[in-house]
């Protein structure tokens, strides 16, 4: 994935699936769709959505990237 930082603690963390051919069930989507997640990193760290199952591996990709060796308390 190519880096996408929104700014110095906002980075986009998403993933795109071209496989996909419906949209939640029922919305052709012939390009396939973008699952938007993004991380803020400050003194705690914010995660704003996750993504579909299927593309989990890229998504743990992309945040263990964004984290940058920082660990993730849950």
């Amino acid at each position: 994935m190519k880096d996408i930082i929104i700014s110095d603690d906002i980075i986009y963390i998403g993933a795109d699936d071209k496989d996909i051919e419906l949209f939640e069930n029922q919305y052709n989507v012939p390009n396939g769709v973008a699952y938007n997640s993004y991380i803020i990193i400050d003194k705690k760290i914010a995660i704003m959505d996750t993504i579909d199952k299927r593309r989990t591996n890229q998504w743990l990709e992309n945040l263990d990237k964004a984290l940058n060796g920082r660990n993730l308390i849950i």
